[in-house]
């Protein structure tokens, strides 16, 4: 399911997963049913399985909704900074706090096993390769809109901003360190990086 820009009036499947974000907010992710989101929402439960499907789809679904705010933070993020290295560090620094924030985010990383679904966490581990396929053309096109020309030529860019999605993705997974100090190794493996590009 690729990213796309809502129109004005919400369509059924939004207020659907507006409905369903607002019970993961309030009452956490195991009060979710498709029946309470049907009755908070004001349609059949059947429209609800039509539009939304498993439970699993749905925690993909938000968690792809919520990557659209992360990555408008690191659009501006990018363009705020002078240099290459300050945008990165600052929009992985936004990026973690955003996450540290998230109901969402914190709902797919905190959740026991039996809330889960067998595998809502894989949303974020091994399920997150469409996640960083996104991420990673977004932050992509923000350094070559910002930054160009970069010391990277095109394949070696596509490596580094994929490493560095996931690096991000992980602090994110298993926290480890606040959200600066992770920004400030990231940006400290990207300085890395071009020296050797100087040097090289």
């Amino acid at each position: 399911m690729a990213l796309e820009y809502r129109s004005v009036v919400p369509s059924t499947r939004d207020r659907l997963l507006d409905a369903a974000q607002h019970l993961v907010e309030t009452d956490g992710w195991a009060s979710i049913t498709m029946a309470r989101i049907a009755r908070l929402a004001g349609v059949s439960r059947q429209t609800v399985h039509n539009e939304l499907g498993t439970k699993h789809a749905l925690a993909q679904d938000l968690a792809l909704r919520e990557l659209g705010r992360f990555l408008d933070l690191v659009r501006e993020r990018v363009a705020a900074e002078p240099d290459l290295v300050a945008a990165v560090r600052s929009a992985c620094e936004g990026v973690l706090q955003l996450g540290e924030q998230s109901v969402i985010v914190r709902t797919i990383v905190t959740s026991v096993p039996g809330e889960q679904d067998g595998d809502l966490l894989a949303i974020l581990t091994t399920e997150s390769g469409e996640i960083v396929e996104v991420a990673s053309v977004v932050v992509k096109e923000a350094l070559v809109e910002n930054f160009s020309p970069l010391p990277f030529d095109d394949a070696e860019l596509e490596v580094a901003v994929e490493v560095v999605v996931r690096l991000v993705l992980s602090f994110i997974t298993r926290p480890s360190k606040p959200a600066a100090q992770a920004a400030d190794d990231i940006a400290w493996i990207l300085r890395l990086a071009l020296a050797g590009k100087t040097t090289g």
